[in-house]
């Protein structure tokens, strides 16, 4: 099967400053797909190469086969919403949508009223009145509303309440069941994207470190817990203690039920691992929390 989205030892820098060195990932159609790091990790970069915004130094990107920066007529068919897209804050959300109505030839009336309904938007509000979180349900319905075959959301859960966050995601997974179109997203709304994706994929110093299926990277860590007088869980599980659970919490990595087993029998305690516990470990950076 020909990947959607591939991104093939792309290098990039900006003014000499390595931002991507090899990064690699391909995406199939149907999937949706996590790209996560700390920030100035190049994930960003990435959205922008298969956005056709910017052209890779050594590599190659391609978006539904096709080179994105070059062949700029498939840019029609790719839906992109940059963190913090700048919108006039004098026109209207009406004439927003007007705009992109115009610019988009597979634009959808009918998928844009839904949306706007769905989110709650005010056609006749001005952008500068809006809330941050109102402004990316704008940016939301202008992408959505486009028949996007391939998508890029960078931070797209980011500052949306609780009930938008539960309608984008409904929106993607049945966008997905429907059309079967490939989802890149960024973030760090890592519990809530957990529900969403099926990839997992770590960056870090410009290139992949990890990619692996979420139900593949959950099964093999584990949450452990214990109280009084249980001993803490043997050394040989390698254990990395939660410091924020007093000392009663801990992850493994590489769950062994065999080497567990005396200290589950004296009240040890295992449960699924959650994924944004498991992206701190990844990440070098659960000791810290």
């Amino acid at each position: 099967m020909t990947a959607s989205i591939a991104f093939e030892g792309v290098d990039f820098s900006y003014e000499r400053k390595p931002v991507l060195a090899g990064f690699s990932l391909e995406l199939e159609p149907g999937e949706v797909v996590l790209l996560a790091a700390p920030n100035g990790r190049g994930k960003t970069t990435a959205l922008w190469l298969g956005a056709g915004l910017l052209k890779p130094d050594r590599g190659q990107v391609r978006v539904l086969g096709r080179d994105p920066f070059h062949d700029r007529e498939v840019l029609a068919q790719v839906g992109f919403l940059a963190e913090g897209s700048p919108l006039p804050e004098s026109w209207t959300v009406a004439q927003v949508l007007r705009f992109q109505r115009e610019t988009f030839g597979r634009w959808s009336d009918e998928d844009c009223e839904r949306l706007m309904l769905r989110f709650r938007l005010d056609a006749k509000a001005r952008v500068r009145e809006l809330s941050r979180g109102e402004r990316g349900k704008l940016g939301l319905v202008t992408v959505l509303s486009t028949s996007p075959q391939a998508l890029l959301l960078d931070e797209p859960l980011l500052g949306l309440d609780v009930a938008t966050r539960r309608a984008l995601m409904s929106e993607i997974l049945g966008r997905v069941a429907e059309t079967g179109c490939p989802i890149l997203l960024t973030g760090h709304e890592i519990a809530e994207a957990e529900a969403l994706i099926d990839r997992f994929v770590l960056m870090d110093a410009g290139r992949v470190v990890c990619d692996e299926p979420v139900i593949d990277l959950l099964a093999r860590h584990r949450l452990l817990a214990w109280e009084s007088p249980v001993p803490p869980p043997p050394d040989a599980l390698q254990p990395i203690i939660l410091p924020w659970a007093l000392g009663r919490r801990a992850l493994v990595c590489d769950w062994d039920e065999d080497l567990a087993r005396l200290w589950l029998a004296r009240g040890g305690r295992s449960e699924p691992a959650d994924l944004e516990t498991v992206y701190l470990s990844l990440t070098g950076e659960l000791e810290n929390v």
